[in-house]
C-alpha cells in the first residue's frame, strides 16, 4: 500500500512502506524532458541532469558528493527520458535524512560551476558517439525520429545532437533550472523502511521551500502520418538492426493492459512467438524482441531485431506471418494463460526492492493517472480476455500506419517492404 499527501508548499509526495526491508529509496521526479525543449536546446534536459552531480554550495565538488553517498553504502543515479527527469537514492534505512538532505542540495543548491560545464560538454559528446557506435541503441533513437518526426518533441533525442551539446551555455542552463526545477513540477516517491512522520518533517525541511509554479504541460505535436514507410540510415555493419514499430497507446489508456498482454505472448519473453520462432527454430537472428511504451497522450508498440544482412527477407516474412495470424486468428486461452503469469511473477519479483516501488508509485503519479497498487494492476491484466488481445492487436498492427526503420549498409530498404503482408 501507499499514503499521499504533500508538502506545505504542495509538492506531492507518495510513501510506501516495507518493514521487511533494511533500505529506503528516495526518489525525485521532475516533469521536463526532451519533450519540453525545442529543436535549438534539444538535449538540454539531460546536460542539466549530468550537471546536478557537479557541486553545490554546500558540497562543492563531484568527489564531496560521490564520497559521502559512498560513505553511506549508497546506490545513487539519475536519468532522462521524454516527458520526466528522475534523481534517486538508496540506502540503509537509517540514512533517509543523508538521502534527502543530498538530493535536495543537487537540485536546488548546484552552482554550475562553468568549468564543470566545460567537462561535462566533453563526457556528453562522448556518450553522443558511445550511442552512434551501438547500433542496436541508436536505432530506437531514428524509429522515433522517423514515426514523429525529427523536429517534433516526441521525435527529438533525449541525449541532444552535438551541434547543440556544443552550443548551450551555462546561463541557458540556470535558467532553463529556474523554469522548470520548482514544485509544480517536483514529485517526491519514497519507499522502503522508514517512520512516515519523520520522512515527511525531513521533506518539508529540505523541500519545503521550494518555490510554487505551474505543472508543465506537454508539447504537442504532429500525429504520426497515415502511410506505411520505410526509412533506411546508412552504416557499415555487419547486422543490420531493424525496427518495425507502430503508434499505440497512451499511459491512460485502459488498452494498454491487454496490449501488454499481446506484447508478453508476440516478442516480450524467451518463450514467445518471435523469439522461438524467428530465433529457434530458423536461426534467423540472435536478438528479437517486442515493446510497448506510453506516453501521456500517445505510445508506441514496437518489434526490434540484429539480422544477418543476407536474412532480412525472410526474417521480416516470418515476423509478418506472425503478426497476421495473432490479429486474425488471435491467440490461445493456454498462451494467454501462460503471458499473465508472467507478468504476475515480474510484478512481484520487482517489488522486492525499494526503489522499483519508489518508481511503481512515482511514474504513475507524475503522469497525472490514478495510482494503482500491483494487486489493482494484477486484476485489470487478469480481465483480459481473448478478444481484448485481438481487439489491440487489430487496432495497433497496421501496416499503414508502420514505420520499418533499418540501421544498416543497405542505403534504400523499400525493397524489403513487399515481405510485409499483414
Amino acid at each position: 500500500m501507499f499514503k499521499k499527501t504533500k508538502l506545505k508548499n504542495g509538492i506531492e509526495v507518495l510513501l510506501a512502506k516495507r518493514e521487511q526491508t533494511k533500505a529506503v529509496s528516495v526518489l525525485v521526479l521532475t516533469r521536463v524532458g526532451s519533450r519540453y525543449e525545442t529543436p535549438k536546446n534539444n538535449g538540454i534536459s539531460h546536460f542539466l541532469e549530468h550537471l546536478m552531480f557537479k557541486g553545490t554550495q554546500k558540497r562543492p565538488t563531484t568527489l564531496e558528493i560521490s564520497q559521502e553517498l559512498d560513505s553511506i553504502g549508497a546506490d545513487y543515479n539519475a536519468f532522462t527520458s521524454k516527458e520526466i527527469t528522475g534523481y534517486y537514492i538508496k540506502a540503509e534505512k537509517t540514512s533517509l535524512y543523508s538521502c534527502v538532505d543530498i538530493l535536495s542540495d543537487m537540485l536546488l543548491n548546484s552552482v554550475f560551476d562553468k568549468d564543470e560545464v566545460g567537462r561535462e560538454r566533453g563526457t556528453i559528446l562522448e556518450e553522443i558517439n558511445m550511442y552512434e557506435d551501438n547500433p542496436m541503441s541508436k536505432i530506437g533513437d531514428f524509429f522515433e525520429e522517423d514515426l514523429f518526426g525529427k523536429n517534433e518533441p516526441l521525435g527529438m533525442h533525449v541525449i541532444g545532437t552535438p551541434g547543440n551539446i556544443k552550443s548551450i551555455t551555462r546561463d541557458d542552463m540556470v535558467s532553463y533550472w529556474k523554469k522548470h526545477y520548482h514544485a509544480g513540477n517536483f514529485l517526491i516517491s519514497v519507499a522502503g523502511n522508514f517512520d512516515e512522520k519523520e520522512a515527511l518533517e525531513i521533506l518539508n525541511e529540505k523541500f519545503g521551500a521550494v518555490s510554487k509554479g505551474a505543472r508543465n504541460k506537454i508539447s504537442q505535436g504532429k500525429s504520426p502520418s497515415k502511410s506505411f514507410k520505410a526509412c533506411a540510415h546508412f552504416k557499415k555493419t555487419s547486422q543490420a538492426h531493424l525496427i518495425l514499430g507502430f503508434p499505440s497507446f497512451s499511459e491512460n489508456d485502459p488498452q494498454r493492459y491487454a496490449l501488454s498482454v499481446l506484447n508478453v505472448i508476440l516478442g516480450g519473453n524467451m518463450s514467445s512467438r518471435l523469439f522461438i520462432e524467428v530465433r529457434e527454430r530458423l536461426g534467423l537472428c540472435y536478438f528479437i524482441r517486442s515493446s510497448a511504451e506510453y506516453f501521456d497522450d500517445t505510445g508506441v508498440f514496437y518489434i526490434q531485431a540484429g539480422l544477418d544482412l543476407k536474412k532480412i527477407d525472410k526474417a521480416l516474412e516470418v515476423v509478418s506471418k506472425e503478426l497476421s495470424d495473432i490479429k486474425n486468428n488471435s491467440v490461445s486461452q493456454k498462451e494467454l494463460t501462460k503471458a499473465k503469469k508472467f507478468v504476475k511473477g515480474k510484478i512481484a519479483l520487482s517489488h522486492e526492492d525499494s526503489l522499483e516501488i519508489a518508481s511503481f508509485y512515482g511514474q504513475q503519479a507524475i503522469s497525472g493517472k490514478k495510482i494503482l497498487t500491483p494487486e489493482e494492476v494484477l486484476k485489470k491484466i487478469e480481465k483480459v480476455s481473448l478478444a481484448d488481445v485481438k481487439k489491440v492487436a487489430k487496432r495497433v498492427i497496421q501496416k499503414n500506419s508502420a514505420r520499418l526503420v533499418a540501421i544498416s549498409p543497405n542505403k534504400d530498404i523499400s525493397k524489403f517492404a513487399k515481405n510485409l503482408n499483414f
